[in-house]
C-alpha cells in the first residue's frame, strides 16, 4: 500500500443539498450517506484515500450533520478524542487515521466549506480535497507526484463526460437533423472530476478563496487565467451521485476498491 498521502490532509466535502432517489419519494438524503455496497459513499472516498496513505481527514458537513457523527461511532466503532471536540479515532485500510466533522451552514458554498478547514490546512505545504458524492478508481498517488512535479497551485482529475445521449448534427437556425455526433467526438470533452491537490498558495488573495464564490467558480476561474491549474488525466472508471441510475456504476468501483485493501 502507498504511503504517498502520509503527509498530506484530506478536506471530503459532505455538505449539498443532498438527492431524492428512489420512484415516489420525497425524502432528501446527503449524498455522502447514501448506501454503495454496504456502506455510506463518503466512506469509500475515505478508503480510497486511505489506500494511498492519508490519515488525516477533515470532513466539512451540512444537511444531516449529526448522522455522519452517529455513523462514525455507532456503524464503525470511532473512537472520540477526549482533548478535541467532533475529533474522531479510526482505523481504515488497516492504518489509523484521523477524522475531523466540522458543522457549516447547510447553504453554504464549496468554498466557504473549505475555508472553515482552513485552521487545520494553513501550514501544510499540499493537501487534497474531494468530493463525498464521486468515486473513481484514479491513481491518487500517481496523481500527488504529477502535481508535485508540475509546480502549479492546483491540479484536479480530469475524466471523460459520460456520455447517455446521443448529440444531434444540426445547423443553427434548422430542424433538419444531418447526423449523429460520432462516439469519439462526443468522448473527447473532458469534465471536472474533482480529486483536487492544492499547494498553501491557494489562500493567496489572487486566487479569490474569500468564499464569495463557489471553489468551482471564481477560484478555479483564477488559477486557470493564471496558468496554476493542471489537470491529471484519468481515463478509467469515475462516477458521481445524482440519480438512482448512478448506484450501479458506484456499486461496481466500490467493489474495486474493497478487492484492493483485501488484496
Amino acid at each position: 500500500m502507498s504511503k504517498a498521502f502520509k503527509e498530506v490532509p484530506v478536506v471530503i466535502l459532505c455538505g449539498g443539498q443532498g438527492v431524492v432517489l428512489g420512484e415516489g419519494s420525497t425524502h432528501r438524503i446527503n449524498k455522502a450517506l447514501v448506501q454503495i455496497n454496504g456502506k455510506p459513499l463518503f466512506w469509500w472516498v475515505l478508503l480510497h484515500y486511505a489506500q494511498h496513505g492519508a490519515q488525516d481527514f477533515l470532513l466539512p458537513v451540512g444537511l444531516q450533520a449529526e448522522e455522519f457523527q452517529r455513523v462514525l461511532r455507532e456503524d464503525f466503532g470511532a473512537s472520540t478524542d477526549p482533548t478535541q471536540a467532533d475529533s474522531y479515532q479510526l482505523d481504515i485500510a488497516g492504518q489509523p487515521c484521523r477524522l475531523r466533522v466540522l458543522s457549516t451552514p447547510v447553504a453554504a458554498n464549496t468554498a466557504q466549506r473549505l475555508l472553515a478547514c482552513k485552521p487545520w490546512l494553513a501550514h501544510a505545504p499540499h493537501f487534497a480535497l474531494s468530493y463525498s458524492d464521486t468515486l473513481s478508481e484514479v491513481d491518487l498517488s500517481a496523481e500527488l507526484a504529477f502535481h508535485k512535479a508540475q509546480g502549479t497551485v492546483a491540479t484536479l482529475v480530469s475524466t471523460q463526460y459520460p456520455v447517455r445521449f446521443r448529440i444531434l448534427g444540426m445547423r443553427q437556425g434548422e430542424s433538419l437533423v444531418r447526423a449523429f455526433a460520432p462516439k469519439p467526438v462526443i468522448e473527447a470533452a473532458a469534465i471536472n472530476g474533482g480529486y483536487y491537490l492544492f499547494s498553501a498558495k491557494i489562500w493567496e488573495p489572487a486566487f479569490g478563496l474569500d468564499g464569495n464564490s463557489a471553489l468551482e467558480a471564481g477560484p478555479l476561474d483564477k488559477l486557470a487565467a493564471q496558468q496554476q491549474l493542471t489537470a491529471f488525466e484519468h481515463r478509467g472508471p469515475w462516477q458521481h451521485c445524482d440519480a438512482e441510475r448512478d448506484l450501479a456504476p458506484l456499486n461496481r468501483i466500490a467493489q474495486a476498491l474493497a478487492a484492493q485493501t483485501s488484496a
